[in-house]
């Protein structure tokens, strides 16, 4: 047989189709070219992004109508306005039944105390809670008093509801121990009793006007007023019972009208557990002990 190259056939066998191979250096310009694609559409989504991170922070910044629909900026200013006046409207509110309760009948003061008790101690039982509750006849009432609880009307407050020879002043803070005790006219009449002092200070300024006997001595026969916060008064009375000892009546001012920077009063700041124990302590311990809340 012959072979097929030796014929003479007039067909050219090294031609090859276009169609069938690319060149070399298009090949690449094409891969430069996604490149640049991929990076103009790695833009574009970023600029999406961005876009709808800018909505979603205007949108946050809109008040909504009740049916959804954003506000105006001058309805938007309308509404927080209008939100602001509501919230100070609800804290003068708040205020008013805070310095409503010194001003209270016995009946609802004991009924204030039940549920502020129960509130600390929601652990215990109604046997056991029953024992910390007050009773009507633990408060003399000082509704009738007209003036203004301030403390310039303190004094005054002071004369016309305590009788006893001796009274425990309690007010929420240092710093208004020193004005309580001030406006009762000093070291004239009484003694600061706080953590500003040492505790063995204090206890040798109770004995010292006490006595051993816890009858006034000669040099206390002039001071009237202990005036002290409740956290220093339970450290005295668990270090000495000089107070609980004697007959002579005695008398425990509360400073409830007094509003701190937080619009807390005494029976409603974080101390009112411990004001409520000292309380009960003098109340078992002490005979004829009488509570005013000024």
């Amino acid at each position: 047989m012959s072979n097929p190259d030796d014929l003479d056939d007039d067909l050219d066998y090294n031609y090859v189709s276009g169609s069938e191979l690319e060149p070399i250096a298009d090949a690449g310009a094409e891969t430069e070219k996604l490149k640049v694609q991929d990076q103009d559409e790695q833009l574009v989504l970023q600029k999406e992004d961005i876009n709808s991170v800018d909505r979603r922070k205007r949108t946050s910044n809109q008040i909504s109508d009740s049916e959804g629909r954003s506000l105006s900026k001058r309805q938007t200013k309308l509404k927080k306005s209008k939100l602001k006046e509501k919230k100070q409207e609800q804290s003068r509110y708040e205020v008013e039944q805070k310095r409503k309760i010194p001003k209270s009948s016995p009946d609802d003061i004991i009924q204030y105390f039940a549920t502020l008790i129960r509130e600390k101690n929601p652990d215990l039982s109604a046997l056991e809670l029953d024992e910390l509750y007050f009773k009507k006849t633990d408060f003399i009432s000082t509704a009738n008093f007209e003036q203004e609880r301030t403390l310039a009307n303190f004094s005054n407050f002071a004369s016309q509801f305590s009788r006893s020879p001796k009274a425990l002043v309690i007010s929420m803070t240092n710093l208004r121990v020193a004005d309580v005790f001030r406006s009762l006219g000093g070291s004239k009449n009484g003694v600061k009793l706080f953590s500003k002092n040492k505790l063995k200070d204090d206890l040798e300024t109770v004995e010292e006007i006490l006595g051993k006997s816890g009858k006034s001595s000669k040099k206390g026969d002039s001071i009237k007023y202990f005036v002290a916060t409740p956290t220093r008064l339970e450290k005295l009375v668990e270090s000495t019972d000089l107070f609980f000892q004697g007959k002579e009546k005695l008398d425990i001012l509360v400073d409830a009208s007094y509003l701190d920077p937080k619009d807390n009063t005494l029976l409603t700041c974080d101390n009112s557990t411990v004001l409520c124990k000292v309380l009960k302590t003098f109340l078992n311990k002490k005979s004829s002990v009488k509570i005013l809340l000024y």
